[in-house]
């Protein structure tokens, strides 16, 4: 990563980690947000996306379940509720921390575009405060469902971290969990081979970023 980008600011410094299921603090977010991106390029840990985000009460789609909420659905509810869109490009992620820059585009260019790709991911994004760290609770919709995921993210590396204990294992490193390798491999294709190695190797958290505490929610 140049020093270029480093002075322009443009990285994020995340944590993510598997959720088995919403937390109810989180389903206590008055205003959870509905993302939709696609990607148009991923590989070897670059990505291209555009992502339009809405109030999530704007999925007025009766009893559909999540794995039923397909993209085109998805955009349909939207229509005119769209908040913001962006074109963002990654670069790849080492020890916490991925170059990510974006800008703001038209939500109605953004849809057109997303309804014309191949490569989409949609979820349910819930934010909640434990302690001193804002964290998001995104719940994955479509081809994605039934992953929930948690992340949490700083100004700088996320050190000495309370994870939750809602939080099953840590996914910062799993390349199988960025949002880009779900628009190309769905979850639901591969849950049941993730699910029988986290039940023979048990939960993992790094231990490259300070010391870990596990507590309450």
């Amino acid at each position: 990563m140049s020093d270029e980008y480093a002075e322009l600011g443009d990285f994020e410094y995340e944590r993510k980690f598997v959720v088995a299921q919403v937390p109810v603090a989180a389903v206590a977010d008055p205003t959870p947000a509905l993302l939709v991106q696609a990607y148009l390029f991923a590989g070897d840990g670059y990505a291209v996306r555009v992502r339009i985000q809405a109030p999530a009460a704007a999925l007025a789609v009766g009893t559909l379940a999540p794995a039923e909420l397909e993209p085109a659905v998805l955009i349909d509810a939207i229509g005119d509720a769209a908040e913001l869109a962006t074109m963002g490009a990654k670069g790849p992620a080492a020890g916490g921390t991925r170059y990510e820059a974006e800008r703001e585009i038209d939500p109605l260019v953004a849809g057109q575009i997303i309804r014309r790709s191949e490569h989409v991911v949609a979820k349910r994004r819930y934010a909640l405060w434990l302690g001193e760290d804002g964290w998001v609770i995104d719940e994955f919709l479509g081809a994605d469902a039934p992953l929930v995921v948690a992340e949490v993210e700083r100004g700088g590396p996320v050190t000495d971290l309370l994870i939750p204990d809602f939080c099953v294992t840590e996914v910062s490193e799993d390349d199988r969990f960025r949002n880009e390798t779900l628009a190309y491999a769905p979850y639901s294709t591969w849950c049941a081979e993730f699910e029988a190695e986290l039940h023979r190797t048990g939960p993992s958290f790094m231990t490259t970023l300070g010391r870990n505490r596990i507590g309450p929610a």
